[in-house]
């Protein structure tokens, strides 16, 4: 990240305001937490199949060869199955398509079950005479940190229940005091070690995925007034276009012009004018809050808003709105032609998007709305609907309605 960047200029960023906070291997809040959870099981989904794979298969073959030549029988047939069934559950989630959704939730409690009945198993072999069965020991507490696609907490439970499960039946099965103090202390050793590893992964994975997430949304944003910026606003335009055809809805567009802005800047300077163009966009952005809608920085001291599903009522209720909000931040503006604080006006254009017309038609009904606005005085809001629109020639005003509308505006 730039170390030059100001957090503070990124008021809505929960991934600005988590990254102001150390970056431990803590959850984060909700629901950022499920986010980086999907996404690292996305970034690891490889892994975690081959994982996952390779412990069907071991657990397969090492029970298979353990049963040829010790029977296991009576209670120990029961953890056999578990780890099995286990095992395959796993298998099939990470190669289904539940995996992101229902992976994590399954392995936190099949990882730590297995591992615990695993490595009981593990000992009563070695116990019965098979001492190589602890070779695969150590996999019981690697799996969890590195490959199994836990975080660190959950990994840490998983490999200290499988630590205390081969320490308690290297106990109950009488298991030689030589091995059992060598693979005591060679788990403990990995135990430690993976541990002490997988925290500092985690560590610097969370703050990789925080700085990430922020990266794309400096792309979609103006970082002076943390609006969306104009590609994402032509971008979106063209998205709720279609859509909005396609589902019969209309939709307003709004063009939004500080008043006498240029003025602002000569009379209280540059520094005050990016003051108040933060403050006029927070203000503007607290009325427009559903999921499709949008406010975007239009270029200079002029902003965008998208509408969707909104008639004209609604349109005229949201513009005035914003009207007042700027207003009544009662921002000093002596240099102003229409009021004595910072003001807005708002070009509106209420359409039924439909396939044979294009979302610049509307633009261009919303920038004719704002220069209707400006024209009659300023610090108001002008709207055009759908009458208007039917006037366009393939999706532009003929330059005759331009000047009617002009006309009218002027003459108003």
């Amino acid at each position: 990240m730039n170390e030059g960047l100001s957090f503070e200029t990124l008021p809505d960023s929960k991934y600005a305001a988590q990254l102001q906070q150390e970056t431990r291997a803590a959850p984060f809040p909700e629901p950022l937490e499920s986010q980086y959870l999907r996404s690292v099981l996305r970034n690891n989904r490889i892994v975690v199949r081959g994982a996952c794979t390779l412990a069907a298969l071991l657990g397969v073959l090492r029970i298979a060869q353990t049963l040829m030549h010790h029977q296991f029988g009576g209670l120990m047939s029961a953890p056999v199955g578990v780890v099995l069934a286990s095992s395959a559950w796993l298998l099939w989630l990470v190669w289904s398509s539940s995996y992101e959704r229902q992976y994590l939730p399954v392995a936190k409690v099949l990882v730590p079950l297995r591992n615990v009945l695993g490595m009981a198993l593990v000992v009563h072999a070695a116990a019965a005479g098979a001492t190589d069965a602890l070779m695969v020991a150590p996999l019981a507490l690697i799996g969890p940190f590195f490959f199994l696609g836990l975080t660190f907490r959950p990994g840490l439970l998983a490999a200290a229940l499988a630590l205390a499960s081969e320490l308690g039946a290297a106990w109950w099965y009488h298991l030689s005091v030589s091995a059992a103090v060598s693979s005591a202390l060679f788990m403990l050793t990995t135990f430690v070690a993976c541990a002490l590893g997988a925290l500092v992964l985690e560590r610097q994975s969370r703050r990789a995925f925080l700085e990430s997430q922020l990266i794309g949304e400096l792309a979609q944003h103006d970082v002076l007034t943390w609006t969306k910026n104009r590609r994402m606003f032509d971008e979106s335009l063209a998205r709720l276009w279609r859509q909005a055809s396609g589902d019969a809805r209309p939709m307003a567009i709004m063009l939004i012009d500080i008043d006498d802005f240029k003025a602002y800047n000569d009379r209280y300077g540059h520094q005050a004018g990016d003051v108040a163009l933060r403050q006029a966009a927070l203000a503007m952005q607290c009325c427009v809050r559903r999921p499709l809608d949008l406010v975007a920085r239009y270029g200079g001291e002029e902003f965008g808003v998208i509408l969707f599903d909104t008639d004209r009522s609604g349109a005229q209720a949201a513009a005035e709105a914003m009207r007042r909000a700027v207003q009544e931040l009662s921002i000093e503006h002596d240099s102003s032609r229409c009021c004595d604080v910072l003001t807005i006006s708002v070009g509106v254009a209420v359409v039924e998007p439909t396939a044979w017309r294009k979302p610049y038609g509307a633009l261009q009904l919303a920038d004719e709305a704002l220069y209707r606005a400006k024209s009659n005085g300023r610090n108001r809001v002008e709207l055009m609907d759908d009458v208007e629109h039917r006037l366009l020639v393939t999706g532009e005003f003929s330059t005759d309605i331009i000047a009617q509308l002009k006309a009218g505006a002027s003459g108003a």
